[in-house]
C-alpha cells in the first residue's frame, strides 16, 4: 500500500513511528510484525507499507485482486 499525502504536514502524521509502525499494521491486518517494511519517502509525502499477501493475487481465495480495500483498516485509525 501506499500513502500519499496531500503536504508535508499530512506526511508528518503518516510518517509518525509512534502512529503508523510495523506493529500497528500487523494488528490490523493479522500479521506478524516482522512480516511487515515501512518505507518513509519525504521528498515525495509517501509512506509505503509492505507485507505478504494472504493469498496468491488472481488464486480462486483471492477476493481482492487489485487490493483495493486493504487501506480500509487504516481509515480506523485517528492521528
Amino acid at each position: 500500500m501506499e500513502l500519499f499525502m496531500r503536504d508535508a504536514a499530512g506526511y508528518a502524521i503518516v510518517a509518525d513511528e509512534g502512529f503508523l509502525n510495523e506493529e500497528v499494521i500487523a494488528r490490523l491486518y493479522a500479521l506478524v510484525p516482522a512480516d511487515v517494511r515501512i518505507f518513509r519517502i519525504p521528498a515525495l509525502n509517501v509512506v509505503k507499507i509492505s507485507f505478504p499477501r494472504p493469498t496468491p493475487q488472481g488464486s480462486p481465495l483471492d477476493r481482492d485482486i487489485h487490493a483495493g480495500q486493504h487501506h480500509v483498516p487504516l481509515a480506523a485509525l485517528v492521528p
